[in-house]
């Protein structure tokens, strides 16, 4: 059996405000390429259809475009959608009937029927023109915790317990040893989450064992970076195939899976996926404003997507923020962002307090210091006198109680 596998497209992701239709189309157009050139037996996406839980009218219309013309490339293919945790599984599965017309199948959630898991909606079997098996797909889309089954098995976690059963029902139908592939959209322990890395996102790992035993491959979502698991070869995240943000650097790809049986070697081949619109830091590592305007010069003259790194004492200086702007002037490039890069000095070096050390350091002190750490600068003499005012206010409520 002989699978593409992807996932994250975000569909509705704007960068910096720039609307992404067309660098979604230009993804398509080179999947579509794909698909004619490999003749797989099944397209899988894993998660992160849309960037939002309540998609534009635009992003929905071209979800059905691309869709559609997935479809024409290859009229026998199975294609397979699970929900990520940026969909409304719900709104993912409102058309499901409606797909099913087109050998689509879209799973958003765990379906219940008369209190009973409808663990068959999870089964996808993959077969030749001739009806014989090629192998199963178990689809699973983004779950809750909670959502999980309930189980009176303790020896494993209701997450666990689930994935095991799904495989169980396919082992017990799969009597020609076809190969099991299972999806999930979710961070596990061993990913690489490069672009992730955010002070306003926190990612909850989970152990690669809590999907059980017996699949050949399985298809992640989630992570961006394209990457086999560390320490397993058959969990494997595709990536997205543009990137979200400047620090997702990275090729981006889709992965091409071909596994003969179950318990055969994986074969696994990246096919990487050209952005319509780079992205491009300049320097990587800050630079001061000579450099800057002398690299911005240089650019070639296309459309890209452009973060400035400058080095600063302090905040930006406002001439060199004009300076930078008005270099623009007439290109293609499109200057996303201007990242202050503050220079450490002597005074603002981290440094290492033994805890009999912290113990004679006032809290002001400490709060300077952090202070000083985090933002490049001095506290200002306003900011500390208000400080003052809180910490002797609770010293002295200290003291009387």
């Amino acid at each position: 059996m002989k699978i593409i596998h992807t996932s994250d497209w975000h569909l509705g992701h704007s960068f910096y405000g720039y609307e992404r239709t067309e660098e979604h189309l230009s993804f398509l157009k080179q999947l579509c390429q794909i698909i004619c050139n490999e003749n797989p037996d099944a397209l899988i996406v894993s998660g992160d259809i849309y960037d939002s839980v309540v998609p534009s009218i635009t992003a929905q219309k071209l979800y059905n475009r691309m869709i559609l013309e997935l479809r024409a490339a290859a009229p026998t293919m199975k294609i397979i959608i699970t929900a990520g945790n940026h969909d409304s599984s719900s709104r993912l599965e409102l058309n499901g009937e409606l797909w099913n017309a087109f050998d689509v199948k879209i799973i958003g959630n765990i379906e219940r029927i008369d209190n009973n898991v409808n663990y068959e909606k999870h089964i996808i079997k993959i077969s030749d023109s001739d009806n014989k098996s090629k192998g199963y797909i178990i689809a699973v889309p983004y779950i809750y915790h909670a959502n999980y089954p309930a189980t009176n098995d303790e020896t494993h976690s209701r997450m666990r317990n689930f994935h095991q059963e799904l495989i169980n029902r396919v082992k017990e139908r799969n009597t020609s040893n076809r190969p099991i592939i299972m999806t999930g959209h979710l961070a596990v322990s061993g990913a690489d989450i490069k672009g992730h890395e955010t002070k306003h996102t926190r990612l909850v790992y989970e152990s690669l064992e809590e999907f059980g035993e017996g699949y050949d491959y399985l298809a992640l979502g989630h992570i961006h970076r394209p990457q086999a698991v560390t320490g397993n070869k058959k969990a494997r995240y595709s990536g997205s195939p543009i990137p979200m943000n400047f620090d997702e650097d990275y090729p981006h790809t889709v992965s091409i899976v071909e596994i003969e049986n179950n318990g055969s070697v994986l074969i696994v081949r990246e096919i990487k996926t050209d952005p319509l619109i780079p992205i491009c830091t300049i320097p990587e590592k800050g630079g001061d404003i000579n450099e800057i305007l002398e690299r911005i010069a240089s650019l070639p003259n296309e459309k890209s997507y452009i973060r400035i790194k400058l080095k600063v004492k302090d905040v930006i200086p406002m001439n060199e923020r004009l300076l930078i702007e008005n270099s623009f002037s007439g290109k293609e490039a499109i200057l996303c962002e201007i990242q202050p890069i503050r220079e450490t000095s002597a005074d603002s070096a981290q440094r290492n307090i033994a805890i009999e050390e912290i113990k004679n350091i006032s809290p002001l002190e400490i709060a300077m210091d952090y202070y000083q750490q985090h933002f490049g600068s001095k506290m200002d003499e306003e900011l500390q006198q208000m400080l003052r005012e809180s910490i002797d206010a609770v010293e002295k409520e200290h003291n009387n109680q």
